[in-house]
């Protein structure tokens, strides 16, 4: 407990839990699972995951594929929502594959850039 905070006020920003950063997307992606595939959009990501947003999205505990032009992460859904779902990844993302993320967003939005949450 903070010594200068009187007991049971809340704080005003949230705490923070992940453990990696995260970079704000907004690109369209490809996601498979093993009955279908859709376009779905890759709101943001960090080494160990993303979120994505769209529709008809795998339940918890679903294995994926997320395909970003030459990257393919593989990984399973880990909480799920009518509208969007958080992906751990098997593996953490290497440094060239978010380089090509990057490139991804910027082709989409025309020079737009990855910046952190």
């Amino acid at each position: 407990m903070d010594p200068k905070r009187p007991f049971g006020t809340r704080r005003q920003e949230p705490i923070e839990r992940r453990r990696a950063k995260r970079d704000k997307l907004g690109i369209s992606i490809s996601l498979y699972s093993t009955t279908q595939s859709r376009v779905v959009s890759m709101v943001d990501v960090s080494q160990s995951g993303a979120r994505v947003e769209g529709e008809n999205l795998p339940r918890v505990g679903k294995d994926v594929l997320l395909k970003i032009a030459d990257v393919e992460l593989f990984g399973s859904i880990v909480r799920a929502s009518e509208r969007d779902a958080a992906v751990k990844f098997d593996r953490p993302i290497r440094p060239a594959e978010l380089e090509s993320l990057r490139a991804v967003l910027e082709e989409q939005t025309g020079g737009a850039t990855l910046h952190s949450i």
